[in-house]
């Protein structure tokens, strides 16, 4: 049986992943891990086909197989995932289109979406002194349905975009996508959009190194005030 899990929400897809390989340990599941960039054809291969003399029931997981340019290794290691008898879980990080989803038709497939009070929070984003308190009243609104820090790793994808609209760098992407990035990115200068992004990686290392004297949600606050 293959189960997939996927969906842009990586907070919750991690955590249904936990869940999975817990389930899998709780039945004296024997799990391999394997990360698709490492991976070429002849390895899937072998693993797929790789049984247990001890008799062992086994599962491979494979994360990131759709986040591969696409090519014919791809379409291969699609084809022998798909064909496969082994018990085996997909996690992707992005959300799978219903043509991707297609080509395991039998699949146990779980999607974790990002809620829209997210997106509309980081449309927001803007120095306008006016606008602060709304932007502040967004936050709130998308850290009530998602964590703080789902909300930190977003708001450095979204300065990142704004960066490169302005340095008119390709932005990967649906076309509305792309306007509106670029639409915000026009009342932005590089420079603050450059200092934010440093304080976000300096506030990243605080929070790995829980260094951080307030909490996440108030350091993306007082950056929200400041940007």
């Amino acid at each position: 049986m293959t189960i997939i899990i996927h969906g842009e929400n990586i907070t919750q897809s991690r955590k249904k992943l936990v869940e999975l390989i817990e389930q899998f340990q709780e039945a004296g599941v024997l799990i391999e891990r394997l990360d698709a960039k490492q991976l070429d054809l002849a390895t899937l291969e072998k693993k797929l086909q790789k049984t247990d003399l001890f008799g062992h029931t086994q599962a491979i997981i494979v994360e990131q197989l759709h986040s591969l340019p696409r090519s014919k290794k791809l379409t291969q290691m699609i084809e022998m995932i798909a064909n496969s008898k082994m018990q085996l879980c997909l996690w992707e990080k992005r959300d799978l289109t219903a043509t991707m989803l297609k080509k395991f038709p039998q699949a146990e497939v779980f999607h974790y979406k990002l809620a829209n009070s997210l997106f509309l929070w980081l449309d927001t984003l803007s120095p306008n002194k006016n606008s602060k308190p709304h932007q502040l009243k967004l936050f709130k609104k998308a850290q009530e349905e998602h964590d703080e820090y789902l909300c930190f790793i977003m708001l450095i994808r979204q300065i990142r975009l704004l960066i490169q609209a302005i340095n008119k760098d390709q932005i990967q992407g649906p076309s509305f996508m792309v306007r509106k990035i670029q639409s915000q990115a026009n009342q932005f200068k590089l420079e603050q959009l450059l200092t934010t992004h440093s304080k976000l990686h300096q506030l990243d290392l605080k929070v790995k190194t829980s260094t951080n004297i307030l909490t996440l949600s108030q350091e993306i606050e007082q950056l929200i005030i400041n940007l």
